[in-house]
This record gives structure tokens, C-alpha cells and sequence, in this order.
């Protein structure tokens, strides 16, 4: 059991690498393809970004999104034009479908999102022309590996930029 658990654990591990450097000229549909990337200059601080969850007592998922050193804004801010760097919005992605766009940090996730078993729950940091943010060819994002019928929901954390010292960047050792 402990090394199917590794197996499916590498092979997402394996996915979100893939996806944090996918090339910067793919786009997205609304089935979660990609979109272009924007790559944050060195000499700007890179945003942060984790993910946590927890059961709702009623039904459903409760999200919450940490991040700092980016503006998660509502769309009336999209077109103007003194506020566009490292800001814009955050979506997220159900075992690799995008489900929609987010403008807080906090979100109801229903059960019908998700499949029983393994479940993949990704969150980009995007720009108001939903481009995705990266740093050094990653884009900007988090990820958590749940299991629905297990008490202790979070199996893994993936973070491209971590906030707190000890989440998985993906990288071995």
C-alpha cells in the first residue's frame, strides 16, 4: 500500500512539475489547457502562494488560499491600468479541469467536484488578462493531493513558491 501511495504520489508530483513549466506560447480552453505565461523579473519578489482545506460541517469543502507579495483582485479593477503588476486573479483546476476563477481567499468547493478516491486540487496565480505568473519557467502555483475517504484529507502539498518552510517544491531531497 505504501509504495501504490509513492507511485500515485510521483506521478502527481510528475504532473504539477510538468504544468508549472509548461511553454509560455499554450493557451487554455476552459477544459484547463494552459494559459501563456508572464515571467516575473528577477529583481521583483516572486508572489507566494499554499493551499489548505478542510471538511465543511454541511457539505462540501472549505479552500483557503495564502498567498502574499500579489494583489488577488475582483475583476473591476482588470482595466485599469495603474494597477496590473502582480495582481489579477487566482483559478483553479479539479483534477486538471478548470473550474473557475477566483478573487478571494476563501472558497466553497462542492462534493460534486470531486471524484471518489484521489483528488488533485491545483490553484494559478493569474493576471487580469488571465496569463499565468512565473519565476525562473514555473508558474506561480499550489497544489494539494486529497484522498476524500481518508480522515486526514491532505495527503501532499505542492507549492512552486512556498510561503512556510517545509512544503514540497517537487524537487527530490
Amino acid at each position: 500500500m505504501k509504495i501504490l501511495r509513492a507511485v500515485l504520489i510521483g506521478s502527481f508530483i510528475w504532473g504539477m512539475n510538468n504544468l508549472a513549466t509548461a511553454q509560455p506560447n499554450s493557451h487554455t480552453s476552459h477544459n484547463g489547457d494552459q494559459h501563456p505565461v508572464v515571467e516575473i523579473p528577477l529583481h521583483n519578489a516572486a508572489p507566494r502562494i499554499e493551499l489548505d482545506i478542510s471538511r465543511d460541517k454541511m457539505s462540501g469543502y472549505n479552500l483557503h488560499i495564502d498567498y502574499d507579495r500579489f494583489e488577488l483582485e475582483s475583476p473591476r479593477h482588470a482595466n485599469d491600468a495603474s494597477k496590473q503588476y502582480l495582481e489579477g486573479h487566482a483559478h483553479l483546476y479539479i483534477n486538471g479541469k478548470k473550474i473557475q476563477r477566483i478573487y478571494g481567499p476563501d472558497l466553497h468547493l462542492p462534493d460534486k467536484l470531486f471524484k471518489s478516491g484521489f483528488n488533485q486540487i491545483t490553484v494559478t496565480l493569474n493576471a487580469h488578462d488571465h496569463s499565468t505568473w512565473s519565476r525562473g519557467g514555473k508558474r506561480i502555483l499550489a497544489t494539494l493531493f486529497i484522498r476524500l475517504d481518508k480522515p486526514d484529507l491532505i495527503l501532499h502539498r505542492f507549492s512552486t513558491s512556498p510561503i512556510k518552510p517545509g512544503v514540497s517544491t517537487g524537487k527530490p531531497g
